[in-house]
């Protein structure tokens, strides 16, 4: 049994270095669509969610209730949007974190092209008719592995 900091590190550890990805690396991450995590502040709590997502002009939208928690309000409010990737056998991955304004999509036209996308179905239960977007204020990403 390890008892040692120095046990720890091993020649792999000495080789990982990340590298921060360029806002145009994210988008076409973000833009291959899937499931990622919506986090948000309610009643003091950090409260994050899976969502299934689309990218579209550069703003994340997913489908949630209208009686839920993000489907309910008129307001925007802030919120963060996160994928990531990773290859325990290669020890590496990525991440990218989007930070905006989130609000319940109503323009009809806007609505019309959503509704149009190709997008997973949500699995949470009930009716997903309410579209969220999150409007990008700040996008960030990493890549880590070895090198």
């Amino acid at each position: 049994m390890a008892t040692d900091a120095q046990d720890f590190t091993g020649d792999a550890a000495a080789h990982h270095q990340s590298e921060d990805l360029s806002e145009t690396e994210c988008w076409a991450l973000l833009a291959g669509g899937g499931i990622g995590r919506v986090a948000y502040q309610e009643n003091g709590r950090v409260l994050v969610f899976p969502v299934h997502y689309v990218v579209q002009d550069q703003s994340v939208y997913f489908r949630t209730s209208r009686g839920g928690a993000l489907g309910s309000g008129s307001e925007s409010w802030n919120a963060s949007f996160q994928i990531d990737d990773h290859d325990p056998a290669r020890m590496d991955g990525w991440s990218v974190l989007l930070s905006g304004r989130a609000s319940a999509v109503v323009d009809p036209d806007l609505l019309t092209e959503l509704w149009g996308r190709r997008m997973d179905e949500p699995w949470g239960g009930g009716q997903r008719d309410v579209f969220i977007s999150i409007a990008p204020g700040i996008l960030t990403g990493r890549r880590v592995g070895l090198r």
